[in-house]
């Protein structure tokens, strides 16, 4: 008699933790609904006074819930995964501050205390909305962990979540107070695809359609594109996985593309804090330049445009505020504001590997000058800089340094005609650097020349570097490409670069990627030729090659589009984020490697 009773205590054990555990996860997408209803909808006094009192509800069940859980016995996402000591204490830490604000709102709901200046902060509207939704994040992203637990595919889960988070955007941009006058579905879904993919393209004038509300929105989804929606939902997922998780380590690393067992947390943690510092420095920067004038009457306003544009700058978004883009009247002739949106495009344009071993030497180099100071002997390292750094940065300056070249040279009299010296030289490397890939237009690009249309073109098909803000096939693979070239006219057997021999897998990799852009923009092309006969082939093509490499340059004809070639931008703006071969890789199941090679014989290739 005992095994059946005990077989069913523990069955029943079982249901009731299951029970909170689906109570929990409903409270937690309810938290933020609320929000969603609240600002996105009119509301009166009655209204809001409903929400407040339907928060401080939920946030008392939240803490039962959670305190229920608890007293059954509280496990990670992973059953065979123990929180570490420092993620055991932060959940507990938040625990108990659920604990104490729940407890003084029951106080007070229930006059067990006199009301005072403690209680009435603690029972405050904005500080229960904000703890719960800071409870019901740790939930949902201790639910992320088991979804990354899964043997899954990662770039199922890349391409997915960015589906999603695409979605959500939409539904979004719909509510009443997210825009003036409203807005077709298409519209939405293309600008939240636009903004996700941290491309530019947009099928509205987003100063004179979206509210403040409605631009917030759009702040958030280009922030969470750039970032990268696995950076965020991976710290999360890692937090409950915890770091001693041999499953966790692999799954990160393979969406990070990382063959170090070890250390993912701290990367992960390097990543949101680099961004946001410099974010937050392109912000102040821009502050100060546009701070006073007229254009920007109110220090909201101007504060508002700094972050926002300091966002979709780094992240390499394109977006921006202002009617005219950067080649608004308000700040065309401010030539501090597209120099520092520029320096802003490279550092999200070259990703956080090269950043970080920037980071790495240059502190290894103050390191060594306070050693001189106190005349202790240098620390040498060899190779202080990555290989995949050196091409980087080499083949960025390279680009970048040419077609500013030509852009001063060739568009001096036209589309930089009507700046002051500083202006050219500001106007023509932003022209310069962002086809790489944000999308700001700072000058008339109907003044262009029909050549610096077409160079344009190219910069943006080739794009910035990998595990960056930036899309294109990247410099990488452009470099591999000219060096194979190179190395076959010269009859070079391999590809080597400062002394390092870079693998055939690699090669075959660019050149896959170079094959199937190529392939999907003529396809691409040529269906926006079918269902857009009046349209001019080069505007199409020009408006899809910014799509895929998530540029969002326009040759201002993308309002006047139809819906079914608007969503063969969004596909294309889809794709060039998650990546080519990424997306493949989600639809094919890879084969096992053959133990076995066949006969070589030649082919003639000309």
């Amino acid at each position: 008699m005992k095994q059946p009773a005990g077989r069913f205590l523990r069955h029943l054990h079982q249901w009731a933790l299951r029970l909170v555990g689906v109570l929990i996860l409903l409270i937690s997408i309810a938290a933020p609904l609320g929000v969603v209803y609240m600002f996105g909808f009119p509301q009166t006094p009655l209204t809001l006074r409903y929400l407040e009192t339907g928060y401080q509800g939920l946030l008392i069940l939240m803490w039962l819930a959670l305190t229920l859980r608890v007293l059954l016995g509280d496990r990670s996402a992973d059953g065979n995964v123990r929180l570490g000591r420092r993620n055991r204490t932060i959940l507990i830490g938040a625990y108990a501050a659920l604990t104490l604000i729940a407890i003084f709102n029951l106080a007070l709901r229930h006059r067990w205390l006199a009301p005072d200046a403690f209680l009435d902060t603690v029972s405050a509207p904005w500080l229960i909305i904000a703890t719960l939704l800071i409870v019901s994040f740790l939930e949902l992203a201790r639910a992320v962990s088991g979804i990354l637990s899964r043997r899954v595919n990662p770039s199922s889960i890349l391409a997915g979540s960015f589906l999603l988070i695409i979605f959500i955007g939409s539904g979004l941009l719909m509510l009443p107070n997210c825009t003036y006058r409203g807005l077709a579905y298409a519209d939405s879904l293309f600008t939240a695809a636009s903004a996700v993919c941290v491309t530019g393209l947009s099928t509205v004038n987003m100063a004179e359609t979206f509210t403040v509300t409605g631009q917030v929105v759009i702040l958030i989804l280009i922030q969470i594109g750039g970032l990268g929606i696995m950076t965020i939902t991976s710290f999360f997922g890692l937090f409950f996985m915890g770091q001693t998780s041999l499953r966790s380590q692999l799954r990160l690393g393979d969406l990070f593309s990382s063959d170090k067992m070890g250390g993912l947390g701290k990367t992960l943690v390097k990543i949101i804090v680099v961004t946001f510092s410099v974010e937050a420095l392109g912000a102040v920067l821009l502050y100060g330049v546009v701070d006073g004038r007229p254009e920007f009457a109110s220090g909201g306003r101007t504060l508002f445009f700094s972050v926002f544009h300091s966002v979709s700058a780094f992240c390499n978004a394109g977006f921006s505020t202002l009617p005219g883009n950067l080649y608004d009247p308000a700040v065309r002739h401010l030539w501090g504001v597209p120099a520092i949106v520029s320096w802003l495009v490279i550092c999200g344009g070259i990703g956080f590997p090269i950043f970080s071993n920037f980071l790495s030497v240059a502190g290894r180099k103050a390191g060594n000058i306070v050693r001189f100071i106190r005349r202790r002997p240098l620390v040498r390292r060899p190779r202080q800089w990555s290989l995949n750094s050196y091409i980087v940065l080499k083949t960025t300056a390279i680009l970048i340094a040419g077609a500013w070249g030509y852009m001063l040279v060739a568009e001096w009299n036209h589309s930089l005609a009507e700046f002051s010296f500083m202006g050219k030289l500001s106007q023509g490397f932003l022209a310069a650097v962002t086809p790489r890939t944000a999308g700001f237009n700072g000058v008339d690009m109907q003044r262009m020349l029909p050549a610096t249309l077409v160079l344009t073109t190219v910069l943006m098909w080739i794009g910035g570097a990998p595990q960056s803000t930036a899309g294109g096939i990247k410099v990488t693979t452009f470099y591999l490409m000219m060096k194979n070239v190179a190395g076959t006219i010269r009859g070079d057997s391999a590809i080597n670069v400062r002394k390092r021999e870079i693998p055939a897998s690699s090669v075959r990799r660019a050149f896959a990627v170079i094959g199937v852009s190529s392939g999907i923009l003529v396809a691409a092309v040529a269906l926006l030729a079918f269902l857009e006969p009046g349209q001019r082939t080069a505007d199409l093509a020009f408006e899809a090659v910014s799509a895929l490499s998530t540029v969002g340059l326009g040759s201002g004809h993308t309002p006047e589009l139809g819906t079914a070639a608007k969503m063969v931008l969004a596909v294309l703006m889809f794709v060039g984020r998650i990546g080519i071969i990424g997306i493949l890789m989600a639809v094919i199941k890879p084969q096992p490697d053959r133990p076995y090679t066949y006969p070589q014989e030649d082919i003639l290739i000309n």
